[in-house]
């Protein structure tokens, strides 16, 4: 197994609380007549902790998304990442485009309450807090998901398409973690400033960061807009921000970026080396 680039893995050592490494396993559940693949993450202790349904990008439930679900179940969590293709990965951009093109929403949306119910049902645990966690395509369905109407306490958006009236977002309730640049092409900066202003003008719990000089996909470490900062930035605002929702932390103060410098490490981790690739929604 081949490590990591160094600045890659130094992120995975900054993010990751040590903690015993993730019990991992292949599950599936129906959604109405279909049979559903999704990727199971779980922290040693499954009972009475919170859980999360990570949403997969245009490319489909591949190495990269399951690690984003082992880090997130490393940080306390059980975490479940569902197959919005069923078994199709996008391989390149061109078949990633036909793959996210051909995927209905409502079928989207539909699969991943099906996520939410299967890890309410591990260990009969119906009272189980649960967020949603979604990147480029994956972003827009969690905050679909929220819009349908689902029981989730957190929506966490990595560059995801928004709404951008009061209308649309009306019918949020669950608490909503935005994360956009200003130099994407696909979700645009004027889009996130009407879906921050909706937010705001509708009361909604919501927060919303815009960087400056980002592109899509700069959370990706397979493509080509990824920015090891910037990402680590992120990772460590979610974990607050996920802990503050689903686990009850007191909320922890704004912060800029030069406040994660010294973030204290943690243990380290290993993956195959990434291959650089042109970022997709």
């Amino acid at each position: 197994m081949r490590t990591w680039p160094v600045v890659a893995l130094f992120l995975l050592v900054v993010l990751l609380p040590r903690s015993a490494a993730a019990a991992v396993e292949t599950v599936s559940y129906k959604v109405g007549r279909d049979t559903v693949r999704a990727y199971l993450a779980s922290p040693p202790r499954t009972s009475n902790v919170p859980g999360v349904v990570v949403i997969h990008e245009m490319w489909g439930l591949n190495d990269q998304i399951m690690g984003v679900a082992d880090r997130m179940s490393r940080l306390g969590y059980v975490v479940i990442a569902p197959d919005l293709f069923g078994g199709k990965l996008g391989a390149d951009p061109g078949l990633a485009q036909e793959l996210m093109q051909a995927l209905d929403e409502n079928r989207a949306v539909a699969i991943v309450k099906g996520a939410i119910d299967y890890l309410r049902k591990l260990d009969d645990a119906p009272r189980r807090p649960v967020g949603t966690v979604g990147f480029g395509m994956g972003g827009r369905v969690s905050l679909a998901t929220a819009l349908q109407g689902a029981d989730v306490q957190a929506t966490v958006i990595f560059y995801g398409r928004v709404e951008t009236t009061r209308e649309g977002v009306a019918p949020l309730k669950a608490p909503v973690l935005g994360f956009f640049g200003v130099r994407d092409a696909v979700v645009l900066k004027q889009d996130v400033e009407k879906f921050q202003t909706a937010l705001k003008e509708s009361g909604k719990d919501a927060r919303i960061i815009l960087n400056e000089g980002l592109g899509h996909g700069f959370m990706n470490e397979d493509r080509a807009d990824y920015e090891a900062e910037f990402s680590k930035d992120s990772w460590i605002r979610m974990r607050e921000w996920l802990a503050e929702k689903l686990q009850g932390a007191p909320p922890k103060p704004p912060r800029t970026l030069s406040d994660f410098a010294d973030e204290p490490p943690a243990s380290p981790g290993t993956a195959a080396a990434p291959t650089p690739a042109p970022s997709g929604p």
